[in-house]
């Protein structure tokens, strides 16, 4: 019953918080398993199965706790698979130009008035190079820092 009431709790947090807000580690991608409502899932799995096993059974306490462990990782899971292939079938991919806007770079190849130069960023933990043009039109040097304002045609256009 404890696990039941937890995983409702959870959900009701992830419902009027969202699930970004929770994440301790914003810079990495989201975990499909370990997450809020991964977490409501089970619990909601587990407290019901170990509820009326444990009131309508006469099951050892080692089973009970089994079956329903068993049970809530099969509500996680169905969760997940819920998700990924039927609510969010429609859903574009993450747009990565909307991602970056404001992110700040270092420029690694000299960006000159009238030609590109190119910038460095991290993104989920990994390093991207793209190339580069000041909106100022204005020349910055290697290792400056920047800031991506918006990419067209593959290029990023900076600020310094």
């Amino acid at each position: 019953m404890i696990a039941f009431i937890a995983s409702l709790v959870l959900a009701v947090i992830a419902m009027l918080h969202g699930v970004e807000h929770t994440r301790p580690k914003r810079n990495r991608a989201p975990s499909p398993f370990f997450n809020l409502p991964s977490y409501a899932a089970f619990g909601f799995g587990c407290g019901v199965v170990g509820y009326l096993l444990a009131t309508r059974t006469s099951l050892a306490i080692w089973a009970i706790l089994v079956i329903a462990v068993i049970a809530g990782s099969l509500a996680a899971t169905g969760m997940v698979t819920l998700l990924a292939t039927w609510a969010l079938r429609d859903t574009p991919v993450a747009n990565a130009v909307e991602e970056i806007q404001g992110q700040i770079a270092v420029v690694t190849r000299d960006i000159r008035p009238g030609s590109s130069g190119e910038i460095r960023y991290e993104a989920y933990g990994k390093q991207v190079t793209v190339p580069a043009q000041a909106i100022s039109g204005k020349h910055v040097s290697v290792g400056s820092e920047v800031v991506i304002d918006r990419m067209e045609d593959g290029v990023a256009l900076v600020e310094e």
